[in-house]
């Protein structure tokens, strides 16, 4: 009969260890996730600055291009007059 409390003993120390490895795991897996989010998070703003810089290069392009057009649309003009003189005299 001396066997039961030694038995007794080896099952709650089994459960305690089982307790304390389940809080140690939840602990990590918390410490994992947390980490996971702040890399996420992380990642969001990088990405949110590289679309902001894309956005502000394709108005800059865009501005440009109506530029460049107004250029080449005032050269085709002054093309049309000189090549109308030409013809002319």
């Amino acid at each position: 009969m001396t066997t039961r409390p030694v038995l007794d003993l080896g099952i709650n120390v089994a459960q305690l260890v089982s307790i304390v490895g389940g809080f140690i795991y939840l602990g990590v897996e918390l410490g994992r996730r947390d980490n996971a989010i702040s890399n996420t998070g992380a990642r969001v703003d990088e990405l949110a600055a590289i679309v902001q810089d894309l956005t502000r290069a394709q108005i800059v392009a865009a501005a440009n291009d109506a530029t460049h057009q107004r250029d080449l649309d005032a050269l085709r003009v002054r093309l049309d007059r000189l090549e109308t003189r030409k013809v002319v005299p």
